[in-house]
């Protein structure tokens, strides 16, 4: 069926304009390119979301062509129909923007789709008027999303495993016997200036981290523990302690 519009308008929302399609198949679209510019996604991001709904198995079903009239000719749209909309923008990932921009995607998420419908469907939005096809799809999102859930929580709430607590361990080790020259250095030998420096390495770490232990380092941040301690530094009274007691006991 070839569709196209047979009633279209700019709907205000949140502070952009989203546009909206009511074609022939007595479906309604919104624009693709109104919904990313409406958020704030940068071009590369747009690009990446044209890229995906047309490819997503369950998104490129509500996905099509439709030709529309402007001042300059016509021109071919990228549009998807309206109930798939909330898929589309709940499948966008928050953590993958930042600031104003992340706002703006979590209203789209949850309005975005009843303003639109308002603007053409008077009787709103009723799930059980949905294809059995179409409630399968949320269905699935809908579990798919839960599982994300999951994943995410024990990811925030879960601390690194034996072997990883070894590394950290281990590239605490190296830093601490760098900084005092090595093992044979006067630095090192002396007890009460190495527990310091271990205790400054870790003290920063964990509270950098927010934590009581680097052994109780949380998963989701180990790959950034093992560069924070290659890199850190020590205050500048316990780095000119070291030069120091090295060069006193060099002669």
């Amino acid at each position: 069926m070839n569709v196209y519009p047979v009633e279209q308008k700019l709907v205000p929302f949140n502070g952009a304009d989203l546009l909206g399609i009511k074609a022939n198949d007595g479906k309604v679209y919104v624009g693709v390119r109104w919904v990313c510019d409406g958020i704030g996604l940068r071009e590369g991001q747009r690009n990446n979301q044209l890229t995906k709904i047309q490819t997503d198995l369950a998104l490129k079903q509500g996905v099509r062509k439709i030709i529309l009239p402007t001042k300059s000719g016509e021109q071919e749209v990228t549009v998807m129909e309206l109930d798939f909309l909330p898929l589309w923008v709940a499948k966008i990932n928050p953590n993958t923007v930042e600031g104003e921009v992340q706002d703006k995607l979590i209203q789209y998420q949850l309005k975005a789709k009843d303003v639109l419908a308002a603007a053409f469907i008077h009787n709103g939005f009723n799930y059980e008027d949905l294809s059995p096809e179409l409630k399968a799809i949320f269905a699935v999102d809908k579990k798919m999303q839960q599982i994300d859930t999951r994943l995410e929580h024990l990811e925030n709430h879960t601390t690194i495993d034996y072997g990883q607590q070894r590394q950290l361990k281990k590239a605490g080790n190296a830093k601490v016997i760098g900084l005092l020259g090595g093992k044979r250095a006067a630095a090192y030998k002396d007890s009460s200036l190495r527990h310091r420096v271990y205790s400054a390495l870790w003290n920063d770490y964990q509270d950098y981290f927010g934590i009581n232990s680097y052994n109780n380092t949380y998963t989701k941040d180990f790959s950034r523990g093992l560069p924070y301690v290659q890199h850190w530094t020590p205050p500048n009274n316990l780095l000119r302690e070291i030069e120091e007691f090295n060069g006193q006991r060099l002669f």
